[in-house]
């Protein structure tokens, strides 16, 4: 959050001031995601404290649409990138990782994993789909008021 203060301080543009939360911010979020064991609650209260953040500093009105955040600005949104989604991408990826080596080492690690926590992994994917569609949606719906505007 510290950088985020930091990025939100500066006198960039807004646009610059979503990339640069989108490259300083989020890769460290996404880092620890394979390591630290996140819950969902801990996820949707960092979003909650980067929109709080926009607001005190002037770049999200806080009776306007939080979704439009999320959607790309060519669609109609600011493009910033969802915490909760880039959770799913990655513990996705990893496990698609995971899955994909024949290494030995990650042999041992596949067999621990389905040990342990086969259904978090089942739920991440399905999370994962289930992102997706709303994301669709989201977009759909966007694209439909910007056409009747």
């Amino acid at each position: 959050m510290r950088r985020l203060r930091l990025v939100l301080g500066t006198e960039l543009s807004a646009k610059n001031k979503i990339e640069a939360i989108g490259s300083l911010e989020v890769p460290i979020l996404r880092y620890s995601f394979g390591i630290v064991n996140w819950h969902q609650e801990e996820l949707q209260k960092l979003n909650r404290k980067t929109r709080k953040l926009l607001t005190i500093h002037g770049h999200h009105y806080p009776k306007v649409d939080v979704d439009r955040l999320y959607v790309h600005r060519k669609q109609g949104g600011r493009s910033l990138m969802q915490i909760e989604a880039a959770h799913v991408v990655e513990m996705t990826k990893l496990a698609e990782y995971v899955d994909r080596m024949e290494d030995p080492l990650i042999q041992v690690v596949r067999t621990h994993q389905q040990n342990t926590d086969s259904a978090a992994l089942q739920a991440s994917r399905c999370l994962k789909t289930e992102v997706q569609k709303e994301m669709r949606k989201i977009k759909d719906s966007i694209a439909e008021k910007t056409k009747e505007r």
